[in-house]
């Protein structure tokens, strides 16, 4: 293991330990979660996705966007979450393989309260080290991203353009989106190459849709869903220089049914289709598109849900 690793697994550690210390009436098991992400809201409501292959007589092959969090503080209003994190992407089923490890904070701020604001700014932060296997780089990264919440009105239609804001539209489905703004900073503190090493500065907006089919079906409600994602970066500063491009577009599609959900709603099983094209730099996915069906699964380890703020 090299030194930037156990650098990063000793400062993750630390701040779960200091948590402990001033709370050790609650059960480790409880706060600890399983995800796809934890770098921004929507990341954190969608499930691990895992893919195997292994031929006879060729190598494996994965696919795997896992997550594991632990719920180091949630205010009581939730107003505020806190979350220390490990990720690991990993894709060989693609043209061009991605291999990464992230290790980081991740929080998210509602400034607020909605009931005495018709609506809150919310801040979703993440400060994390990431470990490029293919490019063979390191770097500490930051992002700052905003999106508004705004006081539940009701699902009725003419609400549609409410961000963060779920409407009915009529019984066949359910409609929310979340817009972001903000920006990133990556510091590459290793690189093989000199011309990869320096900072880059991004600024950040996206746009992701989630629509729930036949809400009210008692047989189909909540086990069929369709997500938009489309990500869009602009590096307005940079000191690297093999990078080419100055702007990042990165859109994925995925249609899922879920076919297991405990009752206590802390585990969940899907069947998901997706589509992805463009190139995502804050998890190593560069400039290409594919198509995966994969299992995927939600998993909270202990008796408590990890909440978000909005």
């Amino acid at each position: 293991m090299n030194k930037l690793n156990l650098r990063l697994i000793i400062i993750v550690l630390s701040s779960i330990s200091a948590h402990f210390s001033t709370h050790a009436q609650n059960k480790v098991v409880d706060r600890f979660t399983i995800r796809k992400s934890f770098q921004t809201k929507e990341d954190w409501a969608k499930p691990a996705v895992i893919t195997f292959t292994k031929p006879q007589e060729k190598s494996a092959s994965w696919l795997l966007d896992m997550a594991i969090g632990y719920s180091a503080y949630h205010h009581p209003q939730g107003t505020l979450s806190v979350i220390p994190y490990m990720e690991l992407h990993r894709n060989t089923l693609i043209d061009k393989p991605q291999s990464v490890w992230i290790g980081g904070v991740a929080t998210e701020w509602r400034m607020n309260s909605l009931e005495h604001k018709k609506w809150s700014p919310v801040l979703v932060q993440s400060f994390k080290f990431m470990e490029d296997k293919i490019k063979q780089n390191a770097s500490f990264q930051s992002n700052f991203y905003l999106t508004p919440v705004f006081a539940f009105k009701d699902m009725n239609p003419k609400y549609f353009w409410i961000p963060n804001h779920p409407v009915s539209l009529g019984s066949r489905l359910s409609f929310v989106y979340t817009p972001y703004i903000g920006i990133e900073n990556e510091n590459r503190t290793y690189t093989e190459n000199n011309l990869s090493a320096g900072n880059i500065y991004r600024a950040f907006g996206r746009i992701s849709t989630d629509i729930t089919f036949y809400p009210s079906n008692n047989s189909l409600k909540g086990k069929l869903d369709l997500s938009l994602d489309w990500q869009y970066r602009y590096n307005y500063y940079q000191t690297v220089s093999d990078v080419k491009n100055s702007t990042q577009q990165f859109l994925n599609t995925s249609l899922n049914y879920t076919f297991f959900t405990s009752a206590d709603g802390k585990k969940m099983s899907q069947i998901g289709f997706d589509y992805t094209i463009g190139e995502n730099p804050t998890e190593g996915f560069e400039k290409q598109s594919f198509y995966t069906v994969a299992l995927k699964f939600r998993l909270n380890l202990g008796g408590n849900k990890t909440k978000v703020v909005l």
